[in-house]
């Protein structure tokens, strides 16, 4: 028997899709919600080389200088990491300086976590192959307590190739079958031809009439920068490809967020066909530090061939070693990006065929600092720098974390199970959706969802029960394009505290657009740390 029954009011924007709902009360001001005290330590992965690029080993914690936001904070934990195992830093030879942090005991090895994600979006099916079949050649250098998973995206949900295993017949066959797939980079290689040749009939046509030849050229190597007839085919943020690279920004952080690996340094190798807005790496970097992941991003489709200078009619006058296209210069400068921001590195050109080798040497030596912030929940993002106190070394690591909010870790939690699937014993929402109704260009959606409110975190309050979480909602259509997702913290009164059996219900109305679409709803526990999943599908 439901305890209650909630009507929501107002509306829901949820990107293209205009998924509107009524709103549920927010909590008010002295509820507990987001009032818990939050221990969690922000794990900073630093490597530091000599003036040689060697790896300097033997620091301490009063050799580095941690920052945040411009501001020193204390190291409160260092170790030393040694092919995953923690060792005890040296000495310091500065007395003056304060009490070193506890270093880690030295344990068995952990091993590294590599999640491995595959483009099939914008990568080019023989290109992304040879760096599989490399991919799969070098598993041997994994080590025995490593652990990789493999995921791939070609549009709508992400397929989990792989599980977190160290078995490398298990990988190798992932790795195999990914070569099967299909992939969607020969369509972009054949809007840039077009893009090409339509430049090139402008730029004769403006030369016809130019005194000077129409031989001013951008930067980039491509038609006169005034030129307002045809953009750039290298033009950054070309409008065609905007869908394209918005899903797959998305979909890089649900993998992140999903796949999350049981033990080990979080490691993320990003196998892109090569995105041409640097923008768009900008929300894996917050994702990927929020969550610990050092990115390596590997330019899959090495050297520009279909763009290098193999005609003497053809005027390219400015190139840049292998970048012989605007698309590639902005391609790689986001991969370049999204690699320093997390502490990684870029694995470009001929140097995929050799990617997992690379990172497994780089991941093998590095210092492990962690701190805690006084976590307020905001979603500002904070800026991390670490510095070494001894003149000549250079150190690399993450520049910064994400403090989130409650409301966003469910929008993204939700966003996860749109792309990625939910656990299945999570699965207790019960969603029932009424009959279809009509108006103009969309359709309206009566959704009724019952919620069992015992498997939330109850707290008692004088006598009274008080339930607090978020409810968050995101719809997916038949070409895998989804929507923004939004969310509504609430909070239930309970006079008493609630049995098993217990649903609440909740009723609101979707305005959705025509088509066949896929609905899921999750509801999040913000102090037991669990969420709830339940979906619909809504036929054409």
């Amino acid at each position: 028997m439901p305890l209650g029954t909630w009507r929501l009011f107002g509306v829901l924007t949820l990107g293209a899709l205009a998924l509107g709902a009524q709103e549920i009360p927010p909590s008010p001001p002295s509820s507990t919600f987001g009032g818990s005290v939050d221990v969690r330590v922000v794990n900073v992965e630093v490597v530091v080389t000599g003036a040689k690029r060697e790896r300097v080993r033997g620091l301490s914690a009063r050799d580095l200088v941690l920052k945040v936001d411009g501001e020193e904070v204390p190291i409160e934990y260092f170790a030393e990491m040694e092919g995953g195992k923690a060792e005890s830093p040296a000495p310091s030879s500065s007395p003056s300086e304060s009490s070193a942090p506890p270093a880690a005991a030295s344990l068995a090895p952990e091993g590294r976590s590599l999640l491995v994600f595959i483009d099939d979006l914008f990568a080019v099916a023989k290109q992304r192959d040879v760096v599989l079949a490399a991919l799969a050649k070098d598993l041997k250098l994994l080590q025995p307590e490593d652990r990789m998973a493999i995921v791939a995206f070609y549009g709508g949900r992400l397929d989990v190739l792989s599980g977190w295993t160290g078995d490398r017949r298990a990988l190798a066959a992932a790795l195999q079958e990914a070569q099967k797939r299909p992939a969607l980079g020969n369509d972009v290689l054949a809007a840039r031809r077009s893009d090409e040749d339509d430049e090139e009939l402008v730029e004769q046509a403006l030369a016809s009439s130019d005194p000077d030849g129409g031989g001013a050229r951008d930067v980039y190597g491509g038609a006169r920068a005034f030129s307002p007839l045809v953009p750039s085919a290298g033009s950054i943020g070309e409008p065609r490809f905007d869908s394209r690279l918005a899903k797959i920004s998305r979909a890089v952080v649900a993998a992140m967020q999903g796949m999350a690996p049981p033990s080990g340094r979080r490691t993320l190798l990003l196998l892109s066909g090569g995105w041409p807005a640097p923008s768009s790496h900008l929300p894996l970097a917050v994702a990927a530090n929020r969550l610990g992941y050092t990115v390596y991003p590997v330019d899959v489709q090495g050297i520009d061939t279909a763009f290098v200078v193999n005609d003497a009619s053809r005027n390219y006058s400015k190139t840049d070693g292998f970048i012989s296209s605007g698309w590639k210069r902005a391609s790689q400068d986001g991969m370049e990006f999204l690699a320093r921001i997390t502490g990684g590195k870029a694995i470009l050109n001929s140097a995929r065929l050799t990617a997992l080798g690379r990172v497994v040497e780089d991941t093998s030596s590095y210092y492990w600092l962690g701190f805690t912030p006084k976590w307020k929940g905001d979603d500002r993002h904070h800026r991390i720098e670490v510095k070494a106190r001894q003149r000549g070394l250079k150190v690399r690591s993450r520049r910064g974390f994400s403090d989130f909010s409650r409301a966003t870790e469910a929008a993204m939690t939700a966003q996860e199970v749109l792309l990625l699937g939910g656990d299945a014993k999570d699965r207790r929402l019960t969603v029932e959706t009424g009959p279809l109704a009509t108006k103009g260009l969309r359709r309206e959606l009566p959704v009724t969802i019952a919620i069992p409110v015992a498997d939330l975190t109850p707290i008692e309050q004088g006598g009274h029960w008080t339930v607090e979480a978020t409810l968050a909602a995101g719809v997916m259509d038949i070409t895998g394009s989804f929507s923004s997702l939004a969310e509504i913290p609430f909070r239930l009164d309970l006079p008493e505290k609630p049995a098993p059996d217990t649903l609440t219900r909740y009723h609101t109305t979707l305005k959705l657009r025509r088509g066949s679409q896929r609905l899921v709803l999750t509801v999040r526990d913000p102090l037991g740390g669990r969420t709830l999943w339940g979906e619909a599908e809504v036929g054409p």
